[in-house]
């Protein structure tokens, strides 16, 4: 009898203790899975948060080139060079139809963003005809 009741005691128990494991284990995924969501969030916000800087920064290399060719009539840029302190570079400036296209990219933490502009040069100064 007392044996009996020892077996029935061992049971209830490994019993409790395998649902309390069961229960755990799924809390754990559970947390573990959201942290992933938290964290793939974050991330991309963080990748927004850089192609806004970007798209500003490439704005900040057409007004580096626009200033250059105020200064040089004749600025031209065939081949890409970096500008390390504004975070962008002037991919090209040339002349195309007597108009002037100028484009650049923002590349702070390798979220580059591309932008255009076109503009008109006259005698005394500079016009900013489009901005993409």
């Amino acid at each position: 009898m007392k044996n009996r009741r020892f077996q029935e005691g061992f049971q209830k128990g490994f019993i409790a203790l395998t649902l309390i494991i069961t229960v755990s284990s799924l809390l754990l995924a559970f947390s573990f899975m959201q942290s992933i969501e938290i964290t793939h969030f974050f991330d991309q916000t963080q990748r927004k948060e850089y192609r806004l800087m970007n798209y500003y920064n490439a704005r900040n290399c057409i007004d580096q080139a626009i200033l250059n060719i105020a200064h040089d009539y004749f600025y031209e840029v065939l081949s890409s060079f970096d500008t390390r302190d504004l975070q962008c570079s002037i991919d090209m400036v040339r002349e195309e139809n007597g108009f002037t296209l100028i484009e650049a990219t923002g590349n702070f933490k390798n979220g580059k963003v591309k932008r255009s502009a076109i503009a008109r040069l006259y005698d005394n100064g500079v016009e900013i005809i489009s901005i993409d």
